[in-house]
């Protein structure tokens, strides 16, 4: 097992080498800007539809954070938005991901809260698959210095979910009872530690 998972790491890399070798000087319109990659959604299907491209790197807007990423979430809606298996799927070419971490680079004008060298976590409206992005201040939080750049990308979307389906959906309240099987997810792993609370 741990052989093919060795495997697989170095085929993502010769991928990523592959498909940053063969991107064009000209796809950047200006020389002098600065760009950064990131993965690509090309058109909906499998993993042959992702790539690592150059784009521009993007500048924070008024009420933006700009976020260097150290780390991005890989959820089960990332994999219906990457087949197309969602309402109102979104054209492509695209960059996916809705989740990330990583440190405060810049922020935009009337941007408060936050200092540059932050370490946050963030939710994003696609494009978190990049190393650096820009998302609205309200979608953007502080991360605990104990908890890791990965583990706070994994966090949001999944945090999220187990409180929505606790608190709203079920409507749990203090003295009540939760019955949790097949804990096997990341959802899962989130739901437990409220259930204590």
């Amino acid at each position: 097992m741990a052989k093919e998972g060795l495997e697989m790491t170095e085929e993502t890399e010769h991928m990523i080498e592959k498909n940053v070798a063969k991107e064009p000087d000209s796809a950047v319109c200006a020389a002098d800007s600065k760009e950064m990659r990131a993965v690509l959604l090309t058109g909906f299907g499998g993993l042959n539809k992702l790539k690592v491209t150059k784009k521009l790197m993007p500048e924070p807007q008024e009420g933006e954070v700009k976020i260097r990423v150290k780390a991005c979430g890989l959820n089960f809606l990332d994999l219906m938005v990457r087949q197309g298996n969602i309402d109102n799927p979104p054209k492509t070419p695209l960059v996916p991901g809705f989740e990330c971490s990583g440190i405060v680079e810049a922020m935009g004008e009337n941007t408060k809260g936050f200092e540059i060298g932050d370490r946050v976590m963030a939710f994003m409206n696609y494009n978190a698959w990049a190393e650096v992005v820009c998302t609205p201040l309200d979608w953007v939080y502080k991360i605990p210095d104990e908890m890791t750049f990965p583990e706070a990308a994994a966090f949001c979307m999944n945090f999220v979910a187990a409180y929505m389906m606790l608190f709203e959906v079920s409507n749990l309240r203090e003295g009540m009872s939760v019955l949790v099987h097949s804990a096997g997810g990341g959802v899962v792993r989130n739901i437990l530690p409220m259930c204590y609370v």
